[in-house]
């Protein structure tokens, strides 16, 4: 049967015929690059994992050599679209495009980049505001104002809008949106805002009181810190080789890392896994798990971990874990680890351990072992007593109850049996009661008994009982022994060679001997107790 077609029929018919036409393409091109496949491949050049992707697509590629690195070894594992392991296996540089059953290689363009320039002013005086910091915070990216306060940023075409915050010391924040690079070159108004005593009492990220600090970061840099004080960011990873010059450019102040590497130096929000550099890292924060630097840290915040330096550590805050350093630490807070120098080492609160020739405290319930240890609001006593082995004694003793230092000095003014002790030690107290307390010393001492290029070295534990008779005066006393080694064979007239001293003399040899003694004396006693 024969059906005559209306002109709307023929019409339409025409359209569907001519959009499959145009549309087969596309289609083709669409299911191409949407195929799933998996793909699993170690240690193969990219050559042939893409002809291993074509095979299991059933298609073929066609690229210029020229431009991908087909010899380059690559591993993959992975069940995606094809346009996906595509992506993955060339980095994202590449585009892609279908002609028949192939898909076609491409070099991706060199991305394009926008200018934005604007001048930030006071909004009552309409005068510039130079030493801004225009930032975004989505994008990381900053600049100051200059001293007309005009600024200027590069920002890649694809990344608008874009939202810039202008934050200044004494003015609000200020954001504005701009929807494209047409919207650049604009007045920006910033407004003062009155600054109470509460928020002039907040100085964290104050690392500019240090000179070493102030010397190797830039002014430009250390006006941005002051200014942008409430916005900060978390980030994985940063390569740097100096303060300003590194992955996060100028933003890195702002940004806490998990891993940071720096050829030189960096300056950052704070460390939460692992800072490395060549020479110097400075922190406005935190600082968490491991800090090296070949010269020094130094952290505004407070740091738990690890941190190793060449010369110095400086901490403000707290130190959890251990600082080590050639030459010093310190810490403006409280030290719950352990400070292990060369030199010195300085806790405003010690509850841990000191190792240095020289350990300073302003408050200790730790340990300091050194050369010279002394605590600022700690205890101490200067003590006068008798010995067995010369009458005239004096020793300060400096520390804590726990742990504590002792220099001494002895004399004996007989013509017949003269003797000069000089020596130091270390010593630790035990409460027995409120009145009664119990002192344990161990001391080193040199002896001068007529030649000085063969002082006697004495060696003693004193054991020995302190009873407070005033509120700073004790009565001290108690046994002791002493070895005596001398290398004389022959004692100078009028200075006595110890070999009649104390209880149960002993001798080991010519050159050693050792006895039974004892000490007794007054005590002044002053600080903590």
């Amino acid at each position: 049967m024969y059906c005559k077609s209306s002109p709307v029929s023929v019409i339409l018919w025409a359209m569907i015929l001519i959009t499959c036409f145009f549309c087969v393409p596309d289609c083709h091109a669409q299911k191409l690059l949407d195929k799933r496949i998996t793909v699993s491949v170690k240690a193969k050049p990219v050559a042939e994992v893409l002809k291993l992707i074509g095979q299991q697509g059933q298609f073929a590629f066609s690229y210029n050599s020229d431009i991908i690195p087909g010899d380059s070894v690559v591993s993959i594992s992975m069940s995606a679209q094809v346009r996906q392991v595509l992506d993955r296996l060339l980095l994202g540089k590449y585009l892609y495009k279908d002609t028949g059953n192939y898909i076609i290689i491409q070099k991706a363009p060199p991305e394009r980049y926008a200018y934005i320039s604007g001048v930030v002013v006071d909004g009552e005086t309409q005068e510039a505001v130079d030493y801004a910091s225009v930032y975004s915070r989505e994008h990381l990216i900053s600049a100051l104002t200059d001293a007309d306060g005009s600024f200027k940023l590069r920002l890649r075409h694809h990344q608008f809008p874009v939202t810039l915050t202008i934050s200044k010391i004494g003015y609000a924040d200020t954001s504005v949106v701009l929807h494209s690079e047409t919207d650049a070159g604009m007045k920006i108004s910033i407004h003062q805002k009155s600054i109470d005593l509460d928020t002039l009492t907040i100085t964290n990220g104050s690392d500019s009181r240090f000179w070493l600090a102030r010397l190797l970061v830039s002014s430009r840099l250390r006006a941005q810190s002051r200014n942008i004080t409430r916005f900060f960011v978390t980030s994985p990873f940063q390569v740097g080789l100096t303060p300003g010059l590194s992955t996060h450019g100028k933003m890195a102040s702002q940004i806490t890392n998990k891993v940071s590497l720096n050829v030189y130096g960096s300056y950052t929000a704070g460390v939460n896994g692992v800072e490395l550099s060549g020479l110097f890292n400075i922190s406005r924060k935190d600082v968490r798990y491991l800090q090296m630097a070949n010269m020094f840290n130094i952290v505004s915040g407070n740091m738990k971990g690890v941190q190793i330096a060449g010369i110095s550590n400086v901490t403000q805050g707290n130190a959890s874990g251990t600082q080590l350093s050639g030459l010093g630490n310190v810490s403006g807070g409280t030290v719950r680890g352990v400070q292990l120098a060369f030199l010195f080492n300085y806790a405003k609160n010690l509850r841990g351990v000191q190792v240095a020739l020289v350990n300073l405290a302003d408050s200790s319930s730790g340990y300091s072992v050194g050369l010279l240890n002394i605590v600022k609001k700690g205890s101490g006593a200067i003590a006068v007593f008798a010995s067995e082995m010369v009458p005239w004694n004096v020793a300060w003793k400096t520390g804590n109850k726990k742990l504590y230092n002792i220099f001494n000095m002895g004399a004996s003014m007989d013509r017949t049996k003269k003797a000069f002790l000089f020596g130091l030690g270390l010593g630790h107290e035990s409460a027995l009661s409120s009145t009664l307390r119990l002192n344990t010393e161990i001391t080193f001492q040199k002896g001068y008994l007529g030649d000085w290029d063969k002082c006697a070295a004495i060696y003693q534990l004193h054991t020995g009982l302190n009873l407070k008779l005033a509120k700073r005066l004790s009565l001290i006393g108690g046994p002791s022994f002493s070895v005596f080694q001398s290398e004389q064979k022959e004692f100078r007239a009028g200075y006595q060679s110890f070999s009649d001293k104390g209880f149960f003399h002993f001798n080991t040899g010519h050159q050693v001997q050792g006895w039974l003694g004892w000490r007794g004396g007054l005590s002044w006693n002053y600080g903590r107790r």
